[in-house]
């Protein structure tokens, strides 16, 4: 008998090295180096540093509070209504229209208004984000 030795096909053999790799685990050593690699930046992990500058963003509002920076004291109360607005319920129809001022935004033109809205609506996208960021480290 003559020993005959398997001539296989380009895709054939690709499918085999494939396969090997599944079985010694290669791709679950190369998405655990990936994730190692991505979590750890400046000899900590990304969430270490995330905590770090909420807790230093939080100092820094707390210190501006404390000596009455007016302009972080109208932030905070901004915040405090997005807070209830969004405890209320998350899926609000029309969260700006409840963050009008009705004041000021009667006395502007149809330009201005426009831009007040825009505002309005930027600064509560950024509450909102620190809202949820707040919440999911309180849910820790």
């Amino acid at each position: 008998m003559t020993t005959q030795k398997k001539e296989y096909s380009e895709l054939k053999k690709r499918a085999l090295l494939a396969k090997h790799r599944l079985k010694i685990g290669y791709w679950q050593q190369v998405t655990e180096k990936k994730s190692t690699e991505l979590t750890k930046e400046n000899g900590g992990t990304i969430m270490e540093k995330l905590i770090k500058d909420e807790i230093k963003e939080k100092f820094e509002r707390d210190m501006n509070k404390e000596l009455g920076n007016t302009q972080v004291l109208k932030e905070e109360a901004f915040f405090e209504k997005v807070c209830k607005i969004l405890d209320d319920d998350e899926d609000t129809i029309n969260p700006i229209g409840k963050l009008i001022e009705r004041d000021v935004y009667d006395n502007l033109d149809d330009v201005n208004k426009q831009r007040y809205i825009l505002e309005l609506s930027k600064k509560f996208r950024e509450m909102s984000a620190r809202y949820n960021k707040e919440l999911a480290r309180y849910k820790m």
